[in-house]
């Protein structure tokens, strides 16, 4: 079941990422026909939401929860998209910023067309209707906490969204009434959005270099995950065990005896078995690596579980 929520947050995100992606190249072409800088801005920072969320993604990875838990050297992968990201969105807004301050202390500035315009509306409105999209489907897969983070963090876009359109707006009012002062309005509005790249930027080194660390479970937490293992029924006992914490998530190494009788196939089954329900029981529980090994009884220490056909006695001759 934590499975399957796991990947429902995933599908969630990666929607975001894919449809936030194809806004801005179409934002992006249209900026650049129409000498739009406040669209472009837009389409930049766009992008730049995509690439945030993406590194979100990719940092979940070293809780073993997401894309990269699967990878060899997840870690250092992580780490080297994650400064990869933060340096193209800084660049992007660097380079914006310039352009627009360029745009500034030119004589008379441009309007932008009005189909910029429109593209700017009709990208507005799919905006809003693919956050709306993920927002309920993060809801109905019980990501509250996710889906209200994801809200805030969406209402930053729509201020760069509203700021392009002040802009391009202002500017073709100034065309059309023929006042040369309004014309400057888009770049100060590209300007005005440039800040706000630059400041997604900022906060995506600041993740980079300041994710909290995986840290040990304390006893008394790890408690009910042991009594947990320990009633699944082919168990003979728990030889190691081992859960760190990062963030919301937890992920848990385990070492189990079973019967030195069995099949290896059957101890996997019982393996699977304590998985499983850990995954289920513990949302927080996002990674179980369950390893087994058979059960050497011997003097002085005997089990509590009967060995079937055990011929072996457990009293001194």
């Amino acid at each position: 079941m934590n499975s399957e929520r796991s990947r429902s947050l995933e599908t969630a995100a990666w929607s975001g990422i894919v449809g936030n992606l194809a806004l801005a190249v179409l934002k992006g072409t249209v900026g650049y026909a129409a000498n739009s800088k406040a669209l472009l801005g837009d389409a930049l920072h766009t992008a730049a939401d995509s690439a945030f969320r993406l590194q979100d993604l990719f940092s979940k990875g070293g809780t073993g929860h997401g894309v990269l838990a699967r990878l060899r050297n997840g870690e250092k992968v992580r780490t080297v998209i994650s400064v990869v990201l933060s340096i193209l969105v800084l660049m992007s807004g660097l380079q914006l910023a310039i352009s627009a301050v360029r745009s500034l202390s030119s004589p008379e500035p441009q309007a932008p067309d009005l189909y910029a315009l429109i593209t700017a509306f009709v990208a507005l409105v799919l905006r809003e209707a693919l956050f709306q999209f993920q927002y309920r489907y993060s809801i109905k897969h019980g990501h509250k906490a996710e889906a209200d983070l994801y809200a805030n963090h969406e209402r930053y876009s729509l201020y760069a969204s509203l700021i392009a359109l002040i802009g391009m707006i202002g500017a073709m009012t100034g065309k059309a009434m023929e006042w040369p002062a309004l014309l400057y309005l888009d770049p100060t509005a590209a300007l005005l959005v440039a800040c706000m790249i630059l400041r997604k930027g900022y906060l995506m080194v600041m993740n980079t270099a300041y994710q909290a660390p995986a840290r040990p479970l304390r006893e008394e937490d790890s408690r009910g995950f042991m009594e947990t293992i320990q009633r699944v029924y082919g168990i003979v006992t728990i030889e190691h065990f081992h859960a760190q914490e990062a963030g919301h998530f937890i992920t848990v190494d385990v070492t189990i005896s079973v019967n030195p009788r069995i099949t290896v196939q059957e101890a996997q089954q019982i393996a699977d078995r304590a998985k499983n329900l850990l995954l289920t029981r513990f949302p927080q529980v996002t990674h179980v690596q369950m390893q087994f090994i058979p059960y050497q009884a011997g003097y002085p220490y005997k089990s509590n579980h009967e060995l079937p056909d055990n011929d072996v006695s457990s009293l001194l001759q």
